[in-house]
């Protein structure tokens, strides 16, 4: 037998809890829990035999889409999905036994493709209440690190990241010969983005993605942003048609459509104040949240309510593996509808009378 790279053979897989889940209020995965536009649904429809037979065609798109972020298209990479955005940036920039400093707990997929490179991790802890380990991170750049990776909010602690400290981490990896890649993944619900650094740091790229706020996940459609000529060392290691054509067509009319993205984000905004003090309420210790979830401490009962919200229809996320989570779960924030089903399920669990 063949065997793989020494680096494949000490991965531990990456294998998300997928299945199962139709019919179920999904509350485990960050999505839109209202799925996407409805012109979406109805663009669809239109889509002919041509359409599928040519290859993808980007140019329009990404057109659109620098216009709406201010940017020019030779900053902007279109990718398959944010995973595939980080899988590039390691392949384009991180050569094999060079240092990725990753704050932690946060989104497997970092040091999933840092390990695959064989990067040198070096993992820097949260702080215990959860914010951003500053000075830790600052402590740990060297001449030796290539990338830091940052995740404003993060996943799946929730936790957002200052301006001042953005812009301090830039300084000292530039000083370094750095880059750093900041995630912004669920921004639309925090508000705030480091695009506007990217004219003032030559060491910054930006992934974002349309899976969260907008309810295309089952696509794959993300994006790079970044100066123009890392975005041109990028363009060289990916795929030229990785995102397909209705991807395109559905985030094009996404874009179209930002009433009914403004629309759901506040609403979630809303709804995830009024589902901490709630949880609160039910004396269970709930941590700050920049994002469309929060992280929940149920400490000893931590199995108990996953599996019997389960039981209720109702999936969220077990992070209790996670450094710094034990008994903790990350559950989404919808619609005022679906927080009520939670706090109500919740209640019967706890044994709790109105």
């Amino acid at each position: 037998m063949i065997s793989p790279k020494k680096t494949v053979v000490q991965l531990e897989a990456y294998s998300p809890p997928t299945s199962g889940r139709e019919n179920m209020l999904r509350l485990d995965f960050n999505e839109n829990t209202i799925g996407c536009s409805p012109k979406i649904i109805d663009a669809l429809k239109e889509i002919d035999a041509n359409k599928l037979s040519v290859y993808p065609e980007y140019e329009s798109f990404l057109q659109k889409l620098s216009g709406k972020l201010g940017l020019s298209p030779d900053k902007i990479v279109l990718t398959n999905g944010t995973d595939e955005a980080i899988n590039q940036i390691m392949q384009t920039f991180v050569e094999n036994g060079e240092e990725v400093i990753i704050p932690v707990p946060t989104f497997a997929m970092f040091k999933f493709y840092a390990t695959i490179i064989g990067a040198k991790i070096n993992e820097v802890f949260y702080n215990l209440d959860l914010s951003f380990p500053f000075e830790q991170v600052m402590n740990s750049i060297t001449e030796k690190t290539k990338v830091v990776i940052l995740v404003n909010p993060n996943n799946p602690t929730g936790t957002s990241i200052s301006e001042k400290q953005i812009r301090d981490v830039l300084k000292k990896a530039k000083s370094k010969t750095s880059l750093v890649m900041i995630d912004e993944a669920y921004f639309e619900f925090y508000g705030k983005s480091s695009i506007n650094l990217i004219k003032q740091f030559d060491n910054l790229i930006i992934t974002r993605t349309f899976s969260k706020a907008y309810g295309l996940a089952g696509l794959r459609c993300g994006y790079i942003v970044s100066n123009k000529e890392i975005i041109a060392n990028i363009r060289k290691t990916i795929s030229p048609y990785s995102v397909n054509t209705i991807a395109l067509l559905c985030a094009s009319v996404a874009l179209d459509d930002q009433k009914f993205v403004e629309q759901y984000v506040g609403e979630v905004i809303q709804n995830r104040e009024i589902m901490k003090k709630q949880l609160s309420s039910l004396r269970v210790k709930v941590f700050p949240s920049s994002a469309n979830f929060l992280i929940c401490d149920f400490g000893e009962k931590c199995e108990e309510v996953y599996f019997k919200l389960k039981e209720r229809g109702i999936l969220v996320r077990n992070r209790t593996k996670d450094p710094l989570l034990k008994g903790c779960l990350r559950i989404g924030v919808g619609t005022r509808k679906q927080c009520e089903k939670v706090i109500f399920e919740l209640k019967e669990i706890f044994g709790v009378k109105e």
